[in-house]
């Protein structure tokens, strides 16, 4: 098929075999609700016992109505055609029921696993995944499994039902059932040929989903900046191009179902008329089989291609939950690199000394960026990291919190490296306020007391006060208990900047990194901040990344970062005597912000 463009697999894309996925998808149904499995299997035998029943005594009651014979057990056995029939509705029923039950709990526990292997994964992963894409793995790729684990258990009682059918259908009549039968090899080499197909293009049609999601999440986040640079039509462009690439996989996949349905259909009349035909010709001409069991014999041929028909119907959507399962493993297959270490070490209070030790790390091997790395920090000291964009000022930070593990060399901490602490307790000795404050969905005490959800409100009133974030949020309209809205959209960007200073003091962290944390906050509302952090700070090892200069000058120690490389390091006063890196930084990045300049500004204004 030539117009079938199988999608690339992403990085984190496995191949697996059926009967590994089968294996591992009931693994859940082992663990959480075996019995309700069994229940479920126990109705389906029943619902199938009659279906097949039903025929057996229809039979019974034609030759009773042929031969003229309506005693007591005709309408016996015509009672129970209609018993049957309401046992098999019930038994249906139940079955469905408990299969809602059993899938529901199933996914439920798929989802948990999905969830808690992104909340483990490090940073890395996420730099190369779109979360779009994730969200659709934990979303829309589940429900999808959903509705192959509803129709899985009814392909294996209709497989059941066709073997006994089959077995039924030979004991009345062995010429007419190889007759009839002789179209099986023919679905079966169709089914096959169909399989590979459909597996392709669902895995094609899934990846596109994924696309479709990522881009209108992104598209969503990024509503401002399309909006300020008037892109919302080329937007709109791109947004049709990937639904246009959706569309085109599924109707791929749906083509070759167009084909297969009524190939199906077709085969199945043509068994019927072979039935009608020779069964006919054996009543008539030969004697050897009554209207009775012939018509018996097409019921019966009705319990083996209604199941082969339902198997056929729902064959692309099992195989869309085939490929679904695959992704959602896949997922769950991936391993962080930045990991425990087996025997880790107890976390003691820290004093805060930091030490990059003949460090080397890189994004990419073939781009390397830092190359033996040397810096020791002594607790309580407040470093400034310095230097142009890209320089790698945030890459430090990152290391240091180890949202990524160092290539070569070590980062200690009191002297021991950071790969030995445990990770929990190690990162909760860690204060940090990024560059882009994310807040939930949620209060603003909520979003406060997310570094330790423990705390009392007196505990977050007095960090909110301790950073001056008190005065703004008692003129919210319920005060810490006023809705942020969606990444804290309800709250301006300095509003955000101190919801989040609190967070990281009411942890109490024994480090605390500053990456631009004051970048969008007004001049006064900096000022009071700077006042604050004197005392917030001591005692404290502060890392800070900043472009605004009353954060620089207050420092102990400013280090200048160029091309991954320490190029200066000193005081303010010192480094500005040297008229070096640091002063044409400043002449640059700083000078504007000096009470001189602003003084000199208003004069000539």
């Amino acid at each position: 098929m030539g117009f079938i463009r199988e999608l690339p697999d992403e990085k984190y894309d496995r191949k697996y075999g059926d009967f590994y996925l089968f294996k591992r998808l009931f693994g859940y149904i082992g663990k959480h609700r075996p019995k309700t499995f069994f229940i479920i299997i126990f109705w389906l035998i029943i619902q199938t016992s009659t279906n097949i029943a039903i025929p057996y005594f229809v039979k019974f009651v034609i030759q009773g109505a042929q031969n003229e014979i309506f005693d007591f057990l005709f309408y016996v056995k015509a009672s129970l055609v209609v018993v049957f029939y309401s046992i098999s509705w019930f038994a249906q029923f139940r079955a469905m029921y408990h299969s809602s039950i059993l899938t529901g709990e199933m996914i439920r526990k798929i989802r948990y696993d999905c969830f808690e292997t992104l909340l483990h994964n490090d940073m890395k992963f996420y730099d190369e995944h779109k979360s779009g894409k994730l969200v659709s793995r934990v979303t829309s790729d589940t429900d999808n499994v959903s509705q192959m684990a509803q129709i899985t258990t009814s392909f294996l009682i209709n497989i059941l039902v066709m073997i006994v059918v089959i077995v039924l259908l030979f004991i009345t009549n062995i010429q007419l059932s190889l007759i009839t039968l002789g179209i099986v090899p023919f679905l079966i080499i169709l089914a096959l040929g169909i399989r590979s197909f459909s597996r392709k293009t669902s895995k094609n049609w899934r990846k596109t989903i994924a696309i479709l999601n990522a881009n209108v999440a992104e598209s969503i986040s990024g509503i401002e900046v399309t909006k300020s640079f008037n892109q919302e039509k080329e937007a709109f462009e791109r947004f049709k191009e990937i639904n246009r690439n959706n569309y085109r996989a599924a109707i791929t996949r749906a083509w070759g179902m167009s084909i297969f349905f009524p190939v199906i259909e077709s085969l199945f009349g043509v068994g019927s008329f072979l039935v009608l035909f020779f069964g006919g010709k054996l009543a008539l001409e030969i004697g050897s089989i009554d209207v009775a069991t012939l018509y018996f014999f097409i019921l019966m041929l009705n319990r083996f291609f209604l199941p082969l028909l339902e198997i056929t119907r729902f064959y692309n959507q099992f195989e869309a939950g085939l490929a679904a399962v695959e992704r959602i493993f896949s997922l769950m297959d991936s391993k962080p690199e930045v990991v425990e270490d087996p025997h880790p070490v107890s976390v003691p209070e820290f004093k805060g000394e930091i030490q990059f030790k003949n460090m080397s790390f890189y994004y990419n091997p073939q781009e390397p960026l830092y190359e033996n790395f040397n810096l020791k920090i002594v607790p309580g000291e407040m470093i400034a990291f310095v230097g142009k964009t890209g320089a790698g000022k945030s890459t430090l930070v990152s290391l240091i919190a180890r949202f990524y593990d160092v290539k070569e060399g070590a980062i200690l901490v009191d002297g021991v490296d950071i790969r030995k602490y445990k990770l929990h307790d190690y990162r909760s000795k860690i204060g940090i306020v990024l560059q882009d404050n994310i807040l939930f969905s949620g209060t603003v005490e909520d979003n406060i007391k997310y570094s330790r959800p423990e705390a009392t409100r007196e505990e977050v009133i007095k960090a909110a006060k301790n950073v001056y974030a008190w005065e703004f949020i008692q003129t919210l309209p319920k005060g810490l208990d006023t809705l942020v809205g969606e990444r804290g959209t309800k709250l301006s960007a300095g509003q955000k900047q101190l919801i989040a200073f609190a967070r990281a003091l009411l942890a109490n962290p024994r480090i605390l990194i500053l990456d631009e944390a004051t970048a969008a906050i007004d001049a006064y509302t900096e000022s009071l901040i700077q006042e604050a952090l004197k005392v917030l700070l001591k005692g404290r090892t502060a890392i800070v990344i900043a472009h605004r200069l009353t954060t620089v000058e207050t420092a102990d120690r400013i280090i200048v970062i160029e091309d991954a490389k320490i190029v200066e390091e000193g005081n303010h006063e010192e480094l500005m005597k040297k008229r070096g890196v640091y002063w044409r930084l400043y002449d640059i990045y700083f000078r504007h912000q000096s009470l001189e300049y602003i003084e000199k500004s208003s004069k000539l204004v």
